[in-house]
Formats: C-alpha cells, structure tokens, sequence
C-alpha cells in the first residue's frame, strides 16, 4: 500500500485512564479517499474480557469456568489507546506492508461508492 493517510478518527474521546486499558475502534482516510477501520485494544481489555468469560462461564451448565477470549477479527494491541500511539502504530503498519491485513475498507464507504 503505497497511499498516505489524510486522518485518524479515534471512536471516541478518551480519557488517559481509559487509554491505558480500553479498546477503540478507528477510522483511518488514505490520500485515495479509502477509510478503513481497524480495532485496537489493550492487553488489560484482553485480561479484563478473559476474567468476564470465566465468571460467565461459572454460571452455566457444561461450560468450564476458563479464562478465554476468542477474536473473530483482526485486532491491534497496544500498550495503550492515545492518539499518538494509534498513529505511529498505524504508520508502522503501513511502513511494513501489513495495513491492510488488519484493517479492512469500512462498510459504510462501501455502501457509498
């Protein structure tokens, strides 16, 4: 992928707090007027969703009370949610040419094209 990227829109404000453990999804706009949209998550979201799932899992019958969590989707996992590490992050992915194993052309510019 050779484009450059024109903007970065994180899903939603975040506070430094939650940046340090959340998830967020992101819109990226390459210089070819393409969005894509890519999810980031940190590794103390993983755990958080991992502890949900044993819990859960206590509470039904037949299902071991495991920690697990299984991604149907390419997630990015990073140290934390800022906005300067979603775009160094997302310019180390161009630069090694796998942005677009990550990231896939978001529905809506779809629909509209």
């Amino acid at each position: 992928m050779a484009t450059m990227i024109n903007h970065v829109w994180v899903e939603q404000t975040l506070q430094v707090t939650e940046a340090q453990r959340d998830s967020a999804d992101i819109l990226v706009e390459t210089e070819d007027g393409v969005w894509w949209r890519g999810s980031f998550v940190t590794i103390e979201f993983l755990q958080r969703q991992m502890y949900l799932s044993r819990e859960i899992g206590k509470d039904i019958r037949n299902m071991a009370p495991v920690p697990f969590i299984a991604l149907e989707t390419p997630h990015i996992i990073v140290e934390n949610l800022l906005q300067d590490t979603i775009e160094d992050t997302i310019d180390n992915l161009m630069t090694l040419g796998i942005f677009e194993n990550v990231f896939s052309v978001y529905e809506e510019y779809i629909e509209r094209t």
